[in-house]
């Protein structure tokens, strides 16, 4: 910044501002001015300063810009027009300056100390509505501005909600076609068991040594593993189509559950695992055979699998009150803490060979849908013990 010879009243006389003022007004106000000579980069107010100065531009390029992130600035206005009054509003409210102004090309202006400001302000009515009229029309300038901005902004947003919405299409669509795919994956892989448990006791009905009622029985095994096969496929669907069916029927407890523990029983000997009943109390419940049946082999399935040779799962049940109570506890290896948390999450899986991790994820939806409630206790080392409660039909 250069400091000029002091303004010659020609200059002041062609300033819009000071139009039509007396020549002797003017050299009194000249008297206040100081003439600067600012270069390109130069600042004349810096932002969050103490506002001592008011301004007059004479010719050249000023901006008004305000930081709004780290070393980001915006430019507010634009400075430009010989005349133009600049740094006035933090006089008038004594505050400290709410933006930074700038030269962007060598600027000529005229600089009044606050003390010359106000004794401006005070003895030529002629200035003071000056003065108003620039804090009226800087207001405005700067509400074009800030609207414009606004809007430029407002349709880059719109058009990257639109570009977020096309790829959130395009995920939630990959991700539809992925999770059904999974789920394709795990009905085949539950599809082992049924088809497991139909062929050993096919073959034992094909021994031809066996008495009639373990024919009925084994056959009628069979049978509730075809239904099951029905269920698989209609999990599938209700999957795709996004919403679940339960088709209750109002059965007695326990004997709504004994081809369930056939089925389980026979897995199991099949794995040299054995197991232990502990059925106690009578009840009526409302359940979908079909679906709670999925309960029974998924636990089971898990119990497998979490166990090795000659290890043993226990199933226990309890009327209380208004509920049937319901254990499953098996003798496997123990879950940590924090797997306990996750075990019910869809497609999580844990110490599993070709599991999808849906089967416990399935239960839980099953055992909410019948308005029941599941919990897990696991000690590492020692086992993994499932507890079911479910609501009786009153009579």
């Amino acid at each position: 910044m250069r400091t000029l010879a002091p303004p010659p009243i020609e200059l002041l006389e062609q300033l819009e501002p000071l139009k039509g003022i007396h020549r002797h007004e003017l050299e009194k106000m000249g008297n206040l001015m100081e003439r600067q000579l600012y270069e390109p980069g130069e600042i004349l107010i810096r932002e969050a300063a103490i506002a001592s100065q008011f301004f007059v531009l004479i010719k050249g390029r000023l901006e008004v810009i305000k930081a709004i992130e780290g070393n980001t600035v915006e430019v507010l206005n634009v400075i430009d027009q010989a005349g133009e009054l600049f740094g006035e509003m933090a006089l008038v409210e004594d505050i400290l300056r709410s933006a930074s102004i700038v030269a962007r090309e060598e600027s000529e202006v005229l600089v009044v100390q606050k003390e010359g400001f106000l004794e401006l302000v005070n003895h030529f009515p002629q200035f003071t509505l000056e003065v108003a009229k620039s804090i009226s029309t800087y207001l405005r300038r700067t509400d074009s501005t800030l609207i414009g901005a606004l809007e430029l902004k407002n349709r880059k947003l719109l058009e990257t909600i639109q570009e977020l919405h096309e790829t959130q299409e395009a995920l939630v669509e990959n991700e539809r076609l992925s999770i059904i795919g999974r789920m394709a994956s795990t009905i085949l892989h539950d599809l082992k068991n049924p088809m497991t448990t139909i062929a050993g006791f096919a073959q034992l009905i094909g021994l031809k040594e066996l008495p009639y009622p373990e024919v009925v029985k084994y056959t009628n095994i069979i049978a509730q593993q075809v239904k099951q096969f029905n269920t698989l496929a209609q999990e599938l669907l209700a999957f795709a189509r996004g919403n679940t069916s339960l088709q209750l029927h109002t059965l007695d407890f326990p004997s709504c559950i004994h081809e369930a523990l056939a089925g389980i029983h026979f897995n199991l000997s099949q794995q040299k695992m054995s197991l232990v009943t502990d059925i106690q109390g009578q009840a009526k419940i409302s359940i979908d055979p079909n679906r709670f049946y999925r309960v029974y082999e998924n636990l089971a399935n898990n119990a497998i699998e979490a166990m090795d040779e000659g290890g043993v799962l226990n199933i226990s049940t309890l009327v209380e009150k208004n509920h049937l109570l319901m254990k499953i506890s098996d003798t496997g290896h123990g879950m940590e803490p924090a797997i306990m948390d996750k075990i019910f999450d869809e497609f999580f899986t844990y110490e599993k060979h070709g599991g999808t991790g849906l089967g416990l994820a399935i239960v839980r939806n099953i055992v909410t849908d019948h308005q029941g409630k599941i919990s897990v206790i696991s000690t590492v080392g020692k086992g993994t013990t499932f507890t079911i409660k479910l609501p009786l039909v009153q009579d």
